[in-house]
């Protein structure tokens, strides 16, 4: 680690991939380190109490990007794993308090309408209770409002198993022998024996996740689907979801009912965004606390157990 390193050649011979612009960041702050630090060189690395007390005067961004910097430099020395492990274990501290800076971050009227999982599925019970004692299952002719309840019950089941965005508001009913010769401009809820599985196209991400995205339904989510077709008679090539007088409802539509529907019955205005967050708050929730149990168990950090002994990460 001396003074006449080529900061260039090492780092992106390291990390070919990389941006050239990346790179150029990492010698930057290289460089502010040697400069901190009143060296010409990067033996100071090697007492990491001593970078991290330095670095304490920076901002906690700031400090995690000198971090990422020292890594990916002492891996291109091939420097002491167990130096790297240390400054690892720093960076991913700092990594996960920046995730719950974000987290963090809701807004008044996110936090007003943020409903728990409970609240949601508290939701979706009561409209259960109201389908059966309607027995709207199993009846003949259904009003408009009953229509719209068996709807709004499925799209909650639907979006709490899938939380998609609005991608289910324009979405054609077919079978897997009609999809092929589809056009690829739509989403299809596609209709098999046995299986359930949407097939989405028309979706804000899928210049990255591509065309022809398939979804698997689970089985009890399937017999939800299976019997609202079945009641409201809807049939191949119907769209899946339509006003009580037949009308397509558009995704802005969509996320109105939504908001009405939970106004009734929670007291609160959860849209699709709305939903996607409390769905991946409460996966994440279960996951961190998993982790947090794991952790007090073995008596270490959970930047120790990504780093060091999970082995996946």
């Amino acid at each position: 680690m001396d003074k006449e390193l080529n900061l260039t050649e090492i780092l992106t011979k390291f990390k070919p991939n990389v941006k050239p612009s990346t790179i150029n960041q990492y010698i930057v702050q290289l460089k502010q380190l040697k400069t901190i630090f009143n060296s010409d060189n990067f033996m100071f690395l090697k007492n990491v109490d001593t970078v991290v007390d330095k670095l304490k005067q920076k901002h906690f961004t700031t400090q995690r990007n000198f971090y990422n910097s020292i890594i990916v430099f002492l891996q291109a020395m091939d420097e002491d794993k167990e130096l790297i492990k240390k400054y690892t274990v720093m960076r991913d501290d700092f990594n996960e308090h920046y995730k719950k800076t974000l987290t963090d971050r809701i807004s008044d009227k996110q936090q007003k309408n943020f409903a728990s999982m409970e609240e949601i599925r508290t939701m979706i019970n009561t409209m259960d209770k109201s389908i059966k004692q309607g027995k709207l299952k199993t009846k003949a002719d259904l009003t408009g409002k009953e229509k719209e309840l068996l709807m709004m019950n499925m799209i909650y089941k639907m979006l709490l198993e899938i939380p998609t965005r609005n991608d289910i508001a324009d979405m054609i009913i077919t079978t897997p022998s009609l999809y092929a010769k589809m056009d690829k401009k739509h989403n299809y809820l596609v209709v098999g024996r046995p299986s359930v599985y949407y097939m989405l196209n028309n979706y804000k991400t899928n210049k990255t996740y591509g065309f022809d995205k398939k979804i698997d339904v689970s089985g009890p989510l399937a017999t939800v689907i299976r019997a609202f077709l079945r009641v409201t008679k809807k049939k191949t090539g119907d769209i899946l979801l339509t006003t009580s007088t037949g009308n397509a409802i558009s995704r802005n539509v969509l996320s109105q009912m939504l908001i009405k529907t939970s106004q009734k019955y929670i007291g609160k205005s959860v849209s699709t965004t709305m939903m996607r967050k409390i769905v991946v708050s409460h996966e994440l929730g279960e996951l961190k606390q998993k982790q947090k149990d794991l952790t007090d168990k073995m008596m270490h950090s959970v930047a120790t157990q990504n780093t060091i002994y999970n082995k996946e990460a």
